[in-house]
């Protein structure tokens, strides 16, 4: 099987955005992986669990709605893409969701999502930063794809690292410490 990870744009979520995401996760997991790919086809989210006092949309439900998606599919990473702020109900936003590889499905079908909103600094009302947006998305994807090559969360200066406000994103380096990094090749290697 092909190591592609597959990007799942989920309402309007802008190319640009998942071309350059697309060409960074290339090059930032190049000994891991085959390719990215852009899916055609857009998830709309018109019909998505809304919170209008909080502004947000039930993550959970996204998420159940990409696995049921995959499962239909042969696609070794899925990673899906909002442009929407997102919640589950321990907490009250979130940056990305993944699914650990606990059975042999989820090793050879992986999914995560990324929510890219409070990513942008226009969330916070602060002047554009297209290089930290760029940064912080690779970031997040990175650490939700780490998430689906079974990957727990780590306390080194590592891209695992837990981000629960976005300086702990911006603190965090783009790669893997080096004892993930171990993790992860050990994991592609019990994949051939």
């Amino acid at each position: 099987m092909k190591k592609i990870v597959y990007i799942q744009k989920i309402g309007d979520v802008e190319a640009s955005v998942l071309i350059k995401l697309k060409k960074n996760l290339k090059w930032s997991l190049k000994d891991y992986i085959d390719s990215v790919k852009i899916l055609k086809e857009t998830i709309p989210i018109v019909d998505f669990p809304y919170n209008p006092i909080s502004k947000q949309y039930d993550a959970s439900y996204i998420f159940d709605l990409l696995d049921k998606d995959i499962k239909n599919k042969s696609q070794f990473r899925t990673l899906g893409v909002i442009d929407a702020d997102v919640y589950v109900d321990t907490l009250n936003f979130i940056f990305g969701r993944a699914k650990y590889p606990k059975n042999e499905f989820y090793k050879y079908h992986g999914l995560s999502m990324i929510s890219v909103a409070r990513l942008n600094e226009n969330f916070y009302r602060r002047l554009p930063n297209d290089s930290l947006f760029e940064l912080r998305v690779l970031k997040e994807a990175i650490h939700e794809l780490g998430h689906t090559f079974g990957l727990p969360h780590c306390n080194n200066n590592c891209i695992m690292r837990f981000s629960n406000h976005l300086k702990d994103t911006d603190d965090k380096p783009h790669k893997f410490c080096n004892v993930c990094e171990k993790k992860v090749r050990f994991f592609f290697n019990s994949m051939e």
